[in-house]
């Protein structure tokens, strides 16, 4: 029914306002609170359907102020919805031991925002008898344009100011409690206000300083990174996330097994962004849980205090596609066994573009193992690309770079690690090289002269030649890497790059 009461409640002027109008014009009667003390006020003579309330407000925080509302006689039957910047595991426990109905996870999609509050109504109208009868509708109402706008650039203005200043202030008088409280309205206010770029830095911003003892170094180049951002409003927003991989993800339970905290809620915000579920687990846990059953992808962080538990073990993954994230050193000092478990790496600082689209070739190639439950056998190696030579003896690879020092350290690294390598320094030599060596892989750069890599890797797949095709490239973009995986590619990697993670590729597409 139309005009149910409903009380806000949050501390930033910015997200009780706009969240106020927004579900004004979906027909409710709203009021609004700045804290859980006025909250509480408020319902000593207002008693609203439902509460909507900010989990870390200053005092008292909403999840205290539900536990409050709960025992109260007169107000348990309010339906209590928490407002979270995470959608983790651990949030929604404690939100639910705290007498929660339900949360909504920040930044709030205000496209859906008038479908979950209505969801929570109509559960609560099935299961209560005699309710009052609603109060009369609300006049719609909506926030002028001039209003907007200026809201808009008061929070750029004041979210600048302050990430600059936090800068200067890294090296002496910086107080990390009182930043995580700050950049946590951002979270919220980022997404009414459209810059969804700013919330999730903010998101990313948050982790690192919730983290003991805070990564300074981290924790120095996310906030230049989100003071650009407020710096640039027109850059301040997400790109949106192509079609393929939201395809690939949406709906997807993905595991996060043994993420440090802050790793963790920047998975978790990576993948709020294609609708897949984050579950968490911990190294402690068993890999085969009712919990796990429900995965149907497993990243799993590697560190070497880590190196014997279960988890790091092909037989517990059977059954599941598998991408393991780590530094560097530790992912390459993996025993091989563990290694040809992976499908895919996310090697040192990943970016939330890159987590994606690897995410998103594994779930596509990824065909669906037996029933949970039922008897796995060991896993073997995987199956290799539909025509492509798999080498029993030295691999033969072909590494086409315009850039001299490129291709002398590339061609040493090959060498030492038992594969022949030839070279090429433009488009047209690596292709003619391709056709008479037939290697068994190709490195391409993406940028040479004559035939970019682009081309190449298109003439190589239209004369059906079988080799393996993993392109170099300076540019991380979405739409330059989703093109070289349309046209055949088999891998990517982002200059710079290490060698030996080179190596690592480029053993897993030519023997899995």
């Amino acid at each position: 029914m139309a005009g149910e009461p409903i009380l806000i409640v949050d501390d930033t002027p910015v997200n009780l306002k706009l969240t106020r109008i927004l579900l004004v014009n979906e027909g409710y009667k709203v009021l609004t609170a700045a804290s859980a003390e006025e909250a509480l006020e408020l319902l000593r003579s207002y008693h609203p359907y439902l509460v909507l309330a900010d989990i870390q407000l200053p005092g008292m925080d909403g999840l205290e102020l539900t536990r409050r509302i709960k025992r109260n006689a007169r107000t348990h039957d309010i339906t209590v919805v928490a407002l979270t910047a995470f959608a983790m595991k651990g949030d929604e426990q404690r939100a639910i031991d705290a007498g929660c109905d339900g949360y909504i996870t920040k930044p709030i999609d205000t496209r859906a925002l008038g479908t979950r509050i209505r969801e929570f109504l109509d559960r609560r109208a099935e299961m209560q008898v005699g309710l009052a009868p609603p109060p009369a509708d609300s006049e719609h109402a909506s926030i002028p344009a001039a209003e907007l706008q200026t809201l808009r650039y008061r929070f750029l203005d004041e979210g600048q100011e302050q990430a600059r200043q936090w800068l200067l202030d890294l090296d002496g008088s910086f107080d990390a409690n009182e930043a995580a409280r700050v950049v946590h309205k951002w979270i919220g206010a980022g997404g009414l206000l459209g810059y969804t770029a700013i919330s999730r830095l903010s998101h990313e911003v948050e982790a690192i300083l919730l983290e003991r003892p805070v990564d300074q170094a981290q924790l120095r180049e996310s906030l230049t990174t989100l003071a650009l951002a407020f710096t640039s409003p027109k850059d301040a927003r997400d790109a949106p996330v192509s079609a393929a991989i939201v395809e690939a993800l949406s709906g997807k339970r993905v595991a996060l097994v043994g993420l440090p905290t802050n790793e963790a809620q920047r998975f978790a915000v990576t993948l709020q962004r294609v609708e897949a579920v984050p579950v968490i687990f911990e190294y402690s846990e068993r890999p085969n849980s009712e919990a796990m059953k429900s995965c149907q992808l497993v990243v799993l962080y590697v560190r070497p205090e880590t190196a014997a538990s279960p988890w790091i073990d092909p037989w517990s993954a059977a059954g599941y596609p598998v991408v393991l994230v780590g530094a560097r050193e530790d992912l390459l000092a993996l025993d091989a066994r563990v290694q040809s478990l992976a499908r895919e790496f996310l090697m040192d600082a990943w970016q939330p573009e890159e987590a994606l689209i690897r995410l998103s070739r594994v779930m596509s190639e990824h065909r669906p193992a037996q029933a949970r439950g039922e008897a796995v056998q060991e896993p073997a190696a995987a199956s290799s690309h539909p025509g492509a030579p798999n080498p029993t003896g030295r691999a033969r690879v072909l590494v086409a770079d315009d850039d001299p020092t490129v291709v002398a350290l590339v061609r040493a690294a090959l060498k030492n690690f038992g594969m022949d390598c030839e070279t090429a320094n433009n488009g047209r030599s690596a292709l003619e090289i391709i056709r008479r060596y037939q290697p068994h892989a190709a490195v391409l750069d993406v940028n040479m002269p004559g035939l970019d890599g682009y081309e190449v890797l298109s003439a190589i797949r239209a004369e059906g030649l079988h080799v393996r095709v993993l392109l170099l490239t300076a540019r991380q973009q979405e739409s330059d890497v989703i093109r070289g995986f349309t046209l055949g590619a088999d891998d990517y990697m982002v200059k710079p790059f290490g060698p030996m993670e080179l190596v690592a590729r480029l053993k897993r597409l030519l023997w899995r």
